[in-house]
């Protein structure tokens, strides 16, 4: 005879199982744009694999439970037992279905389910609880609905302690513990169950629905370490093969010797909002026409999916390559030579701009380790005018983009100055007094786009009238992309593209004969300014390119949650992170990529190219040796 207690475990995990499946659902629905171009097939598959990731998910997050269900039939029938098998039911499994329900909105911030690495952003989360929860009141009610349904269907152990024979429950309890334990392990596989595993297809929108949210919160729990995989045979083929790939055709151009460097990241500011870039109006009428009389690279691409790993790319030529952003991982510490620093060692005086509250993101803290002398955030932001703040996250961009003004004219010369947005940021306020002035669109960002867009008209406005102006080198960027509404911006590639602009009003621009055609990144910014500076760095190796340099073709590299990818004027590569799987794909400049087979020999450049880029990254942090391995032994 079946005991009580393995019934209604069964029938508890059951239960959960069907919570799971009904969030995959409303999952699939809520974000029907990421999925409405793959077949019926492809997508059951997802729903199959998911049944899978959701066994691990609810056995582990349940194991406590299942620990007191395991308990003598003669504990479980005690009231205080079914008091605290109740609360915590209920507490354990609303968090889980709560963050599984938010990050179908989530996802589409960040490309990813949320993971580990969103506790080191804990106090950004905290500040804008209450804003959350106002902007997304109907996930709170979802969580506390189907919570409330479970609770409600949720199977009781009886009243009585029924008799049992001890040997033959001791031996369904040892039989229950050791399949809570196969299906946490996700089976009798060599390795235990990973988020990995999810990405069966190079459709990386399938595995986000194959995944859940607990799962990947459990299990990317990273110690900021990367799989330490040596690509090549010495650390000197890695550096050669990347010396040729990145290192100046010729000598720096030197053209703005001494001249101001403003590099202005944008928050969220995705190609996508654009209309320069594109085939229809957008909502950026004035960083349209700045473009348009600038070196503007419409296929560029960020090195991150997040803000705090798209500044260490932008100031310091680092793309993302594992899981943890460097911030916060145990690589904080290494010695990175950041643009800041460099500059700071040619004279220049050095100043980073960001309007949250200090602490955010960890920028305080990494503008120091970067080199910049001086930072101001919400702390060090006057307080004159109450209107200057959004009244949750800071500064707004109008204001601050103004105190850079002021920045610059007092700060001795040169000066580099960073300023990272933040304005088309969730809540996405707007200024009363432009109540109406920018097109709300089809998403809720495309407003407070249109209000950043007219901070920098007003911006460049005054930045015209200063003596400083025509001496000054002006990049601009956005950290990384965000939501979209155009499909052809829906895949591997589209989920990274950003606008990247230089503007130098002082030269000649056309001269420079710049292909704009040409695919860059943001780690090539850090390489562009230094040809145009003229200062080369004696021990540093940039893995980024000039955008300048006209005699080598531009490429671009990145992490995403399944893969690496390599992409150059020609080729696509992807390498899967689970078992280094390689996937090769045509393309010329349009990103309509076609998967090509048996042509290894077209491609091993390409692949070759992707492996040197990690075996430095590997190695470089690891050894904390990034600093010096322009000429490795």
């Amino acid at each position: 005879m079946v005991p009580a207690f393995f019934k209604i475990s069964v029938k508890r995990f059951l239960l959960l199982m069907g919570a799971y499946s009904l969030l995959r659902v409303l999952f699939l629905f809520w974000n029907w744009n990421l999925y409405q171009t793959d077949s019926f097939g492809e997508v059951a598959h997802a729903f199959f694999l998911g049944f899978w990731f959701d066994t691990s998910a609810v056995l582990m997050t349940n194991a406590l439970l299942f620990a007191i269900w395991l308990l003598p039939t003669r504990w479980l029938a005690k009231t205080w037992v079914k008091t605290a098998d109740l609360v915590l039911f209920t507490v354990i499994n609303s968090i889980c279905l709560g963050v599984t329900i938010a990050d179908a909105e989530f996802i589409k911030f960040i490309g990813k389910r949320s993971s580990y690495d969103l506790l080191f952003l804990r106090q950004d989360v905290e500040e804008q609880s209450f804003s959350l929860l106002f902007s997304y009141w109907y996930f709170v009610v979802a969580t506390v609905a189907v919570t409330a349904a479970l609770v409600w269907c949720l199977p009781r152990f009886p009243k009585g302690a029924p008799k049992e024979i001890w040997w033959k429950g001791a031996l369904w309890r040892l039989v229950t513990a050791f399949l809570v334990f196969l299906g946490i392990r996700g089976g009798f596989g060599f390795k235990p169950i990973n988020p990995m595993d999810a990405y069966f297809s190079t459709k990386h929108e399938l595995g986000l629905l194959t995944l859940n949210t607990p799962i990947n919160l459990v299990k990317t729990r990273p110690n900021g370490q990367i799989e330490r995989t040596r690509y090549f045979a010495t650390d000197k083929e890695a550096i050669l093969r990347l010396k040729g790939m990145t290192d100046l055709s010729r000598p720096p151009l030197g053209v703005a010797k001494n001249w101001n460097v403003v590099v202005l990241i944008l928050e969220s500011f995705a190609t996508e909002y654009t209309g320069v870039g594109n085939n229809y109006p957008g909502y950026t009428p004035f960083f349209d026409s700045l473009a348009r009389k600038s070196i503007y690279f419409k296929l560029n691409f960020a090195n991150a999916r997040r803000s705090i790993e798209g500044v260490p790319a932008v100031l310091c030529g680092l793309p993302a390559i594992m899981e943890e952003p460097i911030i916060t991982s145990d690589f904080s510490s290494n010695r990175m030579d950041c643009m800041p620093k460099m500059l700071a060692q040619h004279g220049y005086s050095t100043y980073f701009l960001h309007g949250a509250h200090n602490g955010s993101m960890h920028f305080d803290s990494f503008a120091k380790l970067a080199g910049f002398e001086h930072f101001v955030g919400l702390n060090e932001y006057p307080k004159d005018n109450p209107d200057d703040f959004d009244h949750y996250w800071g500064v707004l961009d109008e204001p601050m983009l103004q105190y850079a003004i002021k920045t610059i004219d007092e700060a001795p010369k040169p000066v580099m100055l960073g300023l990272f947005t933040l304005s088309s940021h969730h809540p996405y306020y707007i200024p009363p007094k432009y109540a109406g002035k920018f097109p709300k669109g089809d998403l809720e960002i495309h407003e407070s786009i249109g209000y950043t867009d007219y901070s920098l008209k007003k911006f460049f406005e005054a930045a015209e009238k200063k003596p400083w102006f025509k001496n000054t080198i002006f990049v601009l960027t956005a950290d990384h992309t965000q939501k979209f509404s155009h499909q052809e911006y829906n895949d591997i590639l589209g989920y990274y593209r950003v606008p990247l602009v230089f503007y130098i009003p002082g030269l000649d621009m056309e001269k420079l004969g710049v292909a704009k055609d040409r695919i860059t990144q943001h780690i090539d910014i850090m390489p562009s300014l230094m040809d145009l500076l003229g200062i080369t760095l004696p021990d540093r190796l940039l893995i980024g390119q000039s955008v300048f340099d006209k005699g080598k073709p531009g490429r671009a590299y990145n992490y995403a949650p399944a893969a690496w990818w390599y992409v150059d004027p020609k080729d696509l590569v992807i390498m899967q992170h689970a078992d280094g799987k390689i996937m090769t794909f045509d393309h010329q400049n349009t990103f309509n990529r076609v998967e090509v087979h048996g042509q290894d020999a077209r491609f091993e450049n390409a692949i070759l190219n992707l492996k040197a880029v990690l075996h430095y990254m590997n190695e470089g942090l690891t050894g904390n040796s990034l600093y010096r391995w322009r000429d490795s032994k």
